[in-house]
């Protein structure tokens, strides 16, 4: 596939998760909206790795799903535990 697809595709996950961020009621839909929004960022990490022969995208995509995993875990904890 082409560059840009790959970035349309970003552009249009990172949009639908500011919107998840902003209209969102609750605390699971807005943490559900952040990690679509970083998963946004891991394809957009990607494709520019990709085609610029570098693995340092890849890299940071991993440390990113790594961080993600984490704030997901804390945040979900924070949630059940205030309800």
């Amino acid at each position: 596939m082409l560059l840009n697809e790959f970035l349309l595709l970003g552009a249009v996950l990172f949009a639908i998760g500011v919107y998840g961020v902003i209209a969102g009621k609750n605390a699971v839909l807005v943490l559900m909206s952040i990690e679509l929004m970083m998963n946004a960022v891991n394809i957009n990490l990607i494709a520019f790795s990709s085609r610029l022969g570098q693995v340092a995208g890849q890299v940071f995509s991993i440390f990113v799903i790594t961080v993600a995993a984490a704030e997901a875990a804390v945040g979900l904890g924070i949630v059940i535990a205030m309800f």
